[in-house]
This record gives structure tokens, C-alpha cells and sequence, in this order.
């Protein structure tokens, strides 16, 4: 499948599906609610090649439903970029379907968490979508609920929903609730949970919440050059920062990439939502900002389009630097909502806010690009041919892969004073995000 020459079949390939279900057909062995879910792959040591999972309630957990449910989307809207044998394909929607939901139990029950302000993530990629391409009441009452949750967590004084209730690390150790609101740049892409159910629900006060919330970001978070800190500490009485900080990044003062990213789709997706046209500014600016420190790298290292896992973190080898492959198809996704976006504009606003020249599909098409020649796992999977089949079997067997992951080369923190220091590996996110870049074309008829 390919779009302007970008050969982009891997995202759809065999491969895909069967990695998928090789990691989802574990949990078929569990009882549901599952206690733990897939987060990262490692590509070294005595466990590499297999994820490691995280608590149920771990931010993370929502992926890889996620994961099931973007396949389940491709089975039931667009069989055609679903490749698989075909002697699998009149099931294919059922058997992932009941995958998705078995990995959902958790998740429908957690929906009413007011201890994060990751529910968008938590319950989006799973529940909203089997709503969406079921009618299932029960998982839109949870997104509801999940909405209504986050917004529990809004504070009118700091006019911001509180990101965590603590950090703790090596360096600092913020648990004082009562002197202490902790924001972070993350936050930005759990808004849209709030102006989904604020539309379906005609209810202002979460449209309201969100919108509040982005503008305090857009002042608090981001730099003057729209390149963006990672954490922000806020006085609660005074609704004033007290620290700008990071937790993920190499630094304070430098650009966690991943955090870069995570502004380029949030403030995309709110303008989506308000057609305000400076939060569609924002994005562009945040976008370009990314763009530039990708390209300060093409003369220093190969896929320069893979973003660095901190743009301005030192690299124990310059000629290959750690890299955060999610950080890149985040950002992708962030500019492909860019790019629908300024299609629907008159020319005259569409030049005042961004060069003719500049093409955001096609430079998300370049990230997604490099990003597959680069850190595609070439340990592929497959579906056991009929005659590999054991009697009793399910016809959705897999000749598995020892690489769990789609994708290598992510980075979730790799902060000196971190408490779990883990890099270059698979990442559950980084897989859900490339396969939503894929939907997204999907939805847009541009495959």
C-alpha cells in the first residue's frame, strides 16, 4: 500500500495481525479482569524479545486493546488492508472482536479512576472505539464515565486538570497535594476524552475544562520557541508556577521529544474540536519546532527523521544516538490532523499560517518512512498454514516471532534520577500509534 511513493504495506502486512494476536492469545489463557498488560519489549538481555508487563493500572494499559480494536477496525470498515490468509478472513472480525473484549474487562472496570488524568488514554483506544463500531452501551457509559473522572481532577485556582497526584524520583520527592498541582505536557492528548463526551453529552462543562486546561498549557508549559517542558509545578493557591521541570527528559531546560510530540497531537486534536484557529497555531508552531531539530540531524546520523530520545541530550555515540521511535509516529499522527485540518481552510488563512511549501503529510509520510526502514522488527510472524493445525485448535494460529513488538528503538525514560530506567525497546504505544497513522489514511481514503 503505498501513498507519494511512501511504501507504507508493513503497517498493514501479515506481520502485524499475527504479532498481535501471538501477544493476545496469552491473555486468552488469563481470567478477565487481566492484573497486568503489555508495555515494552527488551532487545537485550534475559527477556528480550518478550513484553514485560505493568499493572492493570498502569497509563499504558489502554494500548494494547487498543492495538485489537485498530485491527478490528480494519476488519470490519476496510477488509482490504487487513492481509491475511484468506481462509481466515469470514472470521476475523468475531475472533478479534472477542480478543478486544476479553482485554477490556480491566479496563471497563477501572473507567471510573479519579487517581490520573490518563483515562483518555485508558479507555480511547479500546472502548471508544468498540462504541463506535458496535453500539456497545456499556463501553461508551465507561467512556463517560471516564470523562466525568478526569474532569474530577480540575481545579478552577490553577484553571488546569492535576496530572499526577505525585513525583518521585532520585532528585525530588512531590507527595504535598495541598502546596503542590503537577501538570504535564501528556495531558494535552486526554482533552479530547472530554470534548468527545462534552459533544455526545451537550455538556459544556467538560468542553469547557478542556479548552480552559489547553490555554494553560499553551502559557504555562510551552516555551517562547513552542518547544515544550515536561512537567510544571503549580502553587494551588495562587494558580502560578513554581517549577518547570522535567521527570522523562534529560533535563529541566532541554525538549523531551516524546513530551514535543505529545503538544504537536494535543494541540491538533483541540483545534479539531474548537476550530479555534490558535490552537491550530500552536500545533503548526509546536510541529515546526519538532521539524527543526530533526532537521539539525541529517548531517550527523542515519534515519535523521527518528527522533533523538531528547533533542538536546549528549550521546555516547554521536553517530547513534538513543533514539524514541514513539516520539516520531506521535508527532506523525499530530501532523496528519494538521494536514486535515488546513485542507479545510480558505487559502488566504491557510498562508497565514503556515508556508505553501510546507506539507505536513508528507513529512509525517517521511517520519513514518524512516521510522519503518529503521526499527521495524524483520522477525516476522505469521498464521500457521491449515495443515499446521493441531485438532482443537483455533484456525488463528501463529508461527510466532521472538521479537513481541512491531516496532525497536523506543525510549520511555531515560532520565538520570529515574527510578526504572528503560530504553531502546519495543513499547506498546509506539506499536498503537503506528497502526492508528495507518487507520487515519484509512479514514481519510488516502489508501
Amino acid at each position: 500500500m503505498e501513498i507519494r511513493e511512501v511504501d507504507l504495506g508493513s503497517i498493514f502486512a501479515e506481520n502485524v495481525t499475527a504479532k498481535i494476536i501471538q501477544v493476545a492469545n496469552q491473555g486468552m489463557g488469563r481470567t478477565a479482569p487481566l492484573q497486568t498488560y503489555p508495555e515494552s519489549v527488551p532487545q537485550k538481555g534475559p527477556t528480550a524479545g518478550r513484553y514485560e508487563h505493568r499493572d492493570a493500572e498502569f497509563w499504558t494499559c489502554g494500548f494494547f486493546p487498543g492495538s485489537i480494536y485498530a485491527l478490528i477496525e480494519r476488519a470490519v470498515k476496510y477488509p482490504g488492508a487487513l492481509n491475511i490468509p484468506s481462509n481466515l478472513r469470514q472470521n476475523a472480525s468475531d475472533y478479534l472482536l472477542d480478543l478486544g473484549r476479553h482485554w477490556s474487562v480491566a479496563i471497563n472496570q477501572m473507567s471510573g479512576r479519579t487517581d490520573t488524568h490518563d483515562m483518555g488514554f485508558i479507555v480511547q483506544p479500546a472502548l471508544q472505539k468498540d462504541w463506535e463500531l458496535t453500539g456497545s452501551k456499556e463501553c461508551l457509559n465507561s467512556v463517560v464515565r471516564a470523562a466525568h473522572a478526569l474532569a474530577s481532577r480540575y481545579d478552577e485556582r490553577v484553571k488546569a486538570i492535576r496530572s499526577w497526584d505525585v513525583a518521585i524520583n532520585g532528585r525530588y520527592s512531590i507527595t504535598d497535594m495541598d502546596t503542590n498541582f503537577l501538570v504535564i505536557i501528556d495531558s494535552m492528548c486526554n482533552l479530547d476524552l472530554l470534548y468527545y463526551v462534552g459533544h455526545h453529552k451537550n455538556d459544556q462543562s467538560l468542553i469547557n475544562i478542556a479548552t480552559t486546561h489547553a490555554n494553560t498549557i499553551l502559557s504555562a508549559i510551552l516555551r517562547p520557541d513552542y518547544s515544550s517542558y515536561h512537567l510544571v509545578n503549580f502553587d494551588p493557591s495562587t494558580g502560578q508556577p513554581k517549577a518547570k521541570m522535567t521527570n522523562q527528559g534529560h533535563e529541566d531546560g532541554s525538549t523531551w521529544s516524546r513530551g514535543q510530540a505529545w503538544s504537536v497531537m494535543g494541540f491538533a486534536q483541540t483545534y479539531t474540536w474548537t476550530k479555534d484557529i490558535k490552537y491550530l497555531d500552536t500545533a503548526i508552531r509546536c510541529a515546526q519546532y519538532f521539524l527543526s531539530r530533526l532537521e539539525e540531524c541529517k548531517e550527523r546520523w542515519h534515519h535523521p527523521m527518528v527522533p533523538a530520545w531528547d533533542f538536546d541530550a549528549p550521546h555516547e555515540n554521536p553517530q547513534e544516538p538513543l533514539r524514541d521511535v514513539s516520539a516520531g509516529v506521535i508527532a506523525a499522527n499530530g501532523m496528519f490532523v494538521i494536514h486535515q485540518s488546513l485542507q479545510a481552510l480558505t487559502v488566504s488563512t491557510r498562508s497565514s499560517l503556515v508556508d505553501a511549501k510546507t506539507d505536513f503529510l508528507d513529512l509525517a509520510l517521511q517520519i513514518v518512512k524512516q521510522t519503518l526502514d529503521m526499527s521495524l522488527d524483520r522477525d516476522f510472524a505469521s498464521f500457521k498454514a491449515s495443515e499446521e493445525i493441531k485438532d482443537g485448535e483455533s484456525k488463528f494460529q501463529v508461527k510466532e516471532s521472538g521479537f513481541d513488538a512491531i516496532l525497536r528503538n523506543s525510549t520511555a525514560n531515560n532520565n538520570v534520577h529515574a527510578h526504572k530506567r528503560y530504553q531502546d525497546h519495543g513499547l506498546v504505544y509506539a506499536d498503537y500509534f503506528l497502526l492508528e497513522f495507518g487507520n487515519k489514511l484509512l479514514r481519510a481514503g488516502l489508501l
